[in-house]
């Protein structure tokens, strides 16, 4: 496929936790080059949140970043409060909102897939297992040529929102995430803006959404990190 081309330079930044993954979109971008003359990708990479984190803020991508590449499970950066490559996804949307965003994701719970869509809104969304080496070339051409790209399991995910049984907000989520983090009552007080009764009650509501039956967040968040949620 020839790409319409609006530049002859893009700077790429691949993130993903497992090295013969980035090693594989580095060759589709290489193969996409073949295809098109004059075109030349500028790739850096990172493999867990810390690495990301800091090569989204340098300043020199930060001038000219054109793509990202996002894995969504990813290691964790506690000391930053980045649990995954959602909240690396939602930081780019917050400093550099030209960006296109390629995520690629083994996640296909309906839930997940829906919120990752609601909170980063990605141009290209991709489970991997949906496609082959070529269907990722055709991502990212589509995505060069300033087309939006979902795959199929993400599509029908969509579809099925409405009729999700557990839909959390976004109060729900902060409170996952800093149970994750470890945070005890007196911290999500100072971190969550609702009383000490409206947080125990929403933590029994999850417990009661995901069948805990015991008094443990521990047991909460590792079947909510189970699900994908967080």
């Amino acid at each position: 496929m020839q790409i319409i081309i609006k530049k002859t330079s893009y700077n790429v930044l691949l993130i993903d936790d497992h090295p013969s993954i980035i090693e594989a979109f580095q060759n589709v971008l290489k193969h996409i080059e073949k295809q098109n003359e004059n075109l030349t990708f500028n790739i850096v990479s990172a493999n867990d949140c810390q690495s990301a984190f800091f090569k989204i803020n340098t300043k020199i991508l930060n001038q000219n970043l054109d793509l990202v590449m996002l894995d969504i499970s990813l290691p964790a950066a506690p000391e930053l409060k980045i649990n995954s490559g959602e909240d690396l996804g939602i930081l780019l949307r917050q400093q550099l909102p030209k960006t296109k965003i390629l995520v690629c994701t083994f996640y296909d719970d309906t839930y997940r897939l829906s919120q990752i869509q609601k909170l980063i809104n990605p141009e290209g969304f991709i489970c991997k297992n949906d496609l082959g080496f070529m269907g990722f070339v055709k991502a990212f051409e589509s995505l060069l040529s300033n087309n939006n790209m979902y795959s199929q399991s993400v599509i029908n995910a969509l579809r099925q929102k409405s009729q999700l049984r557990i839909v959390l907000d976004d109060y729900d989520i902060l409170i996952l995430k800093e149970l994750a983090n470890g945070s005890k009552m007196k911290d999500l007080l100072e971190l969550v803006p609702l009383s000490k009764s409206a947080i125990d009650k929403r933590i029994r509501t999850l417990k009661r959404n995901f069948n805990i039956e015991s008094n443990s967040n521990r047991d909460l968040v590792l079947a909510v990190r189970a699900k994908g949620f967080i």
